[in-house]
């Protein structure tokens, strides 16, 4: 697969590029043709995005550079409003998910990265409607330059048009319910979900570090240690840099049956430096603080920040399944799990003044499933983000992941204590 991906090299990254930035851009190519596992469909390199302010505040223009000339789609959203472009094939090579930029015409900002494996997605914000007037490829050389041209229009004439992309959007969207996946390994399944990715990088540290890697990196110490014991099966609802959709995450632990599923975030709190350490977060239909009902509305946000729709399935659904996570051994397991991470988290001395939380999380829904979101920590914090962006820092939280994943099948009888 690498041998195809190099011989392919210059149509993914130009060759002029290659020359220019040398073996540090040739290996990332290779690592994303590897990381996605694509070899006929080799990934076409997204060299920049910026936006240019076009006669006056009315129209602006966002321009694309890409290796190659690749197939696009654009597409409104309301509430808020916004202008999508998925973009088939294309990773960027700055960092996926960090590339923003400023305002322009009806454009309040813009982000760009992964979407999906196969397709990254631009997300425009619009501070006024505004609708795609055209798109022009203009060749420079080696780089297929995708210009938009966005165009501010009226209230009703956005609202139309986001009405048949809607229409559209959920025709493509009809496929057949997956069927659960069936499992013939009698040891229990954790799933581990790292929060955000791809696209939605979630909080970030003042030096850019990313909640999306930091989260990561943890999912994988700790389950790479839960691997080696023997004693439980792991899987993590993503292992690269892709964005899930909410509803998806929670999919993933119902469809496979597991026996807890965790969701790992690190938060970051504006104006609140001091504010630090972990809390370990269960499903309520009302939050037990300001700060948990704070989070809750944070990360609940993720689908929209990346430009997906709220699936109305789970949109307010804390109410619809409160009745069932009120079955004694699905509270009784959710709790028994918040307690072991609390725990677990206290013994390296990481925990927040108010450990044990609960909000309404979307991510934490699935009924039959015991469910905790932890937030490791917050990246407005210099002492946290010291330990949380470090490989050392990583390695210590998924080890205490591990271990209290551990204790709690072996209290729930689902495991020997060794």
């Amino acid at each position: 697969m690498q041998a195809d991906c190099h011989n392919r090299m210059p149509g993914i990254i130009g060759r002029a590029a290659l020359k220019a930035a040398g073996q540090t851009l040739v290996a990332a190519a290779l690592l994303v043709c590897s990381t996605l596992g694509l070899s006929a469909q080799a990934p076409v390199a997204g060299l920049g995005v910026h936006l240019v302010e076009d006669q006056g505040q009315a129209s602006a223009a966002l321009v694309i550079d890409l290796a190659e000339e690749v197939t696009y789609r654009t597409e409104l959203l309301s509430g808020p409003d916004r202008i999508l472009i998925d973009l088939d094939r294309v990773v960027f090579m700055g960092g996926p998910g960090r590339m923003t930029g400023k305002s322009a015409g009806p454009v309040s900002g813009f982000r760009a990265g992964l979407f999906m494996a196969g397709q990254s997605r631009i997300v425009i914000d619009l501070s006024r409607p505004a609708m795609v007037d055209r798109v022009d490829i203009v060749r420079q050389g080696r780089i297929a330059r995708l210009v938009v041209m966005i165009r501010a229009t009226s209230v009703e004439t956005f609202a139309a048009q986001a009405r048949l992309d809607a229409t559209a959007r959920a025709a493509r969207r009809m496929e057949p319910v997956s069927q659960p996946v069936l499992r013939a390994d009698s040891r229990p399944l954790v799933v581990i979900d790292p929060g955000h990715g791809g696209i939605d990088t979630g909080a970030s540290g003042a030096k850019g570090e990313a909640e999306k890697d930091i989260v990561l990196a943890v999912a994988r110490v700790a389950r790479d240690i839960l691997v080696k014991s023997g004693k439980i099966t792991v899987e993590l609802t993503r292992d690269d840099d892709r964005f899930i959709a909410l509803s998806e995450r929670v999919r993933f632990a119902r469809s496979r049956q597991a026996a807890l599923f965790i969701s790992l975030h690190a938060d970051s709190l504006v104006g609140e430096g001091d504010v630090r350490g972990a809390s370990v977060y269960t499903l309520s239909d009302r939050a037990s603080d300001a700060t948990a009902a704070r989070a809750a509305e944070k990360e609940n946000r993720a689908d929209l920040l990346a430009g997906a729709e709220i699936d109305e399935g789970t949109r307010g659904s804390v109410d619809n399944v409160l009745s069932d996570l009120a079955r004694r051994e699905t509270r009784l397991f959710t709790q028994l799990a918040a307690r072991e991470a609390v725990g677990a988290l206290r013994s390296l001395s990481l925990l927040h003044k108010t450990p044990m939380r609960s909000a309404g999380f979307r991510v934490l829904t699935a009924p039959d499933v015991p469910s905790i979101l932890i937030e490791l920590g917050y990246l407005s914090n210099s002492e946290d983000v010291s330990s949380l962006a470090s490989p050392d820092g990583q390695a210590r939280l998924g080890r205490a992941l591990a271990a209290a994943i551990e204790t709690f099948f072996e209290q729930h009888g689902q495991i020997k204590r060794e």
